[in-house]
């Protein structure tokens, strides 16, 4: 697993193993509304990023959330 998978993994509590492209918002129970903006926010700080509101309001899924930043140029 590679450094997104943990800090993911890290910050909804869950197993790294279980982190899957296919997980979708609010398909945990921690990746409610208030925790998806703070998980922008720290997603930002982390990578050295500036999100757009459409940008942040497109990442419906684990998948999604990495092609963002492979938008922004992070590697992951």
């Amino acid at each position: 697993m590679g450094d997104f998978e943990h800090f993911f993994s890290d910050f909804f509590g869950i197993n790294e193993r279980d982190v899957r492209d296919e997980i979708k918002y609010q398909g945990i129970e921690k990746w409610d509304s208030l925790n998806h903006l703070n998980f922008v926010s720290k997603l930002e700080e982390k990578y050295g990023i500036e999100l757009d509101m459409d940008e942040i309001t497109d990442m419906n899924s684990v998948g999604r959330i990495k092609d963002i930043l492979r938008k922004h140029g992070v590697t992951l």
